[in-house]
């Protein structure tokens, strides 16, 4: 494993600059822009979801997406607790320019919001009508917000209180490697700048810095494979008075094309946990499963809705009891399709 992730991080910061191949993955299609949002994972660098393929020269797309994640978590080993009981609403601004030759640069930037919510009922009714156990969620007031992390008797996280700000911003650069039969390649390298409030937990306090490749193989007309794959090698956080691991992160996604305009997205992302705080099932895997729609709209535009959960067994663990997500784009010049 060691080695073929080296052998992949290799293959990402040295290839980017090689020459490009051939015509990339038509524009719609790509895997969903969601990774798990658990409130420790979301204070690093996170690889957002891509498609190998960029886009053309003097092309961009913005994306407006509103998350609404939903946590309830209690868990303790000895005097190590691990509590998170709240609701986040992420508000985010994603710009992709082509820059030419295969290349593309990213921005990603977001506002964050952490308060009571409002879905702790709804998802009660959800639970109760598939027979889900739910967390524990009868044990716990609805909409309070609540999040304590004490690692062997030491506070690294202590909150109640709602709050209001901006999020760490990352920026990327990406290049289409190529293409060999239905499979399709691309590198990037990331760079996360600590923008948020890291007193607040919008934020590490550091920067972090990731490299990775993206793959996808059309299997058939209908049916196209995501695969991302990327390492991140993570700051110290300024504020949890602990050390943050590296991180490999990586993703499987399906696509079913429904017709030249739809598309039924299922994925699974995973990566180890980036703070040890010693109870042993919230330090598992984080590993969320997420299925979505995406919608061409005409004109440039694209809509996507998808839900995560994370009752699901072995594809989801840690991971926010609920996400809710909706993200609408434009596309100055998109790519016809078919």
């Amino acid at each position: 494993m060691r080695g073929a992730l080296a052998a992949s991080i290799v293959l990402a910061a040295g290839v980017l600059t090689a020459s490009g191949g051939a015509h990339a993955l038509d524009d719609l299609r790509s895997p969903l822009m969601v990774r798990n949002a658990e409130p420790l994972n979301t204070l690093f660098l996170q690889a957002m979801p891509a498609p190998a393929s960029t886009l053309p020269k003097n092309h961009s797309r913005i994306t407006v997406s509103l998350d609404v994640v939903n946590h309830l978590l209690y868990d303790r080993a000895g005097i190590s607790r691990f509590e998170q009981d709240m609701e986040i609403q992420r508000l985010s601004l994603h710009w992709v320019h082509g820059a030419g030759n295969d290349w593309e640069v990213v921005a990603h930037a977001s506002i964050v919001a952490r308060n009571g919510g409002a879905l702790d009922e709804l998802i009660n009714i959800w639970h109760r009508w598939f027979g889900l156990y739910g967390g524990g969620r009868a044990s716990h007031r609805n909409y309070v917000v609540h999040h304590r992390i004490v690692r062997e008797g030491r506070t690294l996280v202590d909150t109640d209180s709602p709050a209001l700000g901006l999020g760490d911003t990352t920026l990327e650069v990406r290049r289409r490697l190529g293409q060999a039969g239905r499979s399709y390649w691309a590198g990037r390298l990331m760079l996360k700048l600590p923008t948020g409030n890291a007193g607040e937990q919008f934020g590490s306090g550091s920067a972090d810095f990731g490299a990775g490749i993206m793959l996808s193989y059309q299997s058939c007309s209908r049916l196209i494979c995501h695969v991302n794959l990327s390492k991140v090698w993570a700051g110290r956080p300024t504020r949890l008075d602990a050390t943050a691991r590296d991180m490999v992160q990586w993703l499987l996604g399906v696509e079913y094309i429904v017709d030249a305009r739809t598309s039924l997205v299922m994925q699974i992302d995973g990566n180890r946990t980036p703070v040890v705080v010693g109870v042993p099932y919230a330090d598992g895997d984080r590993r969320s499963l997420t299925i979505g729609l995406v919608r061409d709209l005409g004109s440039g535009r694209r809509l996507e809705v998808s839900i995560t959960e994370n009752q699901f067994g072995w594809l989801a663990r840690i991971a926010p009891d609920f996400h809710l997500r909706a993200a609408l784009s434009w596309v100055e010049g998109a790519l016809k399709l078919p």
